[in-house]
């Protein structure tokens, strides 16, 4: 089971990185909107669940921590040629 703290630190850098956290992961699994929605205000939902959007929130955090990272290199890369 997922720790309580882990969960909101999650929770924060979803609501962060994106407009509409919840949109993108009601788009990306089949989970309904108020699910999701329960998942970040930290409410009970099913484990099986909760796992599913962590573990998706996981991977979109990933994702984009990587699209920034690789965009900064390319800012680099431009800009130091000129």
């Amino acid at each position: 089971m997922y720790l309580t703290e882990n969960i909101k630190k999650v929770v924060l850098r979803m609501e962060k990185l994106y407009d509409s956290p919840i949109n993108v992961i009601s788009d990306k699994t089949q989970l309904s909107r108020p699910t999701i929605n329960k998942f970040f205000k930290l409410q009970p939902i099913r484990p099986s669940s909760i796992e599913t959007i962590y573990e998706l929130c996981l991977d979109l955090i990933e994702e984009k921590e990587q699209k920034r990272t690789d965009n900064k290199k390319r800012v680099e890369q431009l800009f130091s040629e000129a």
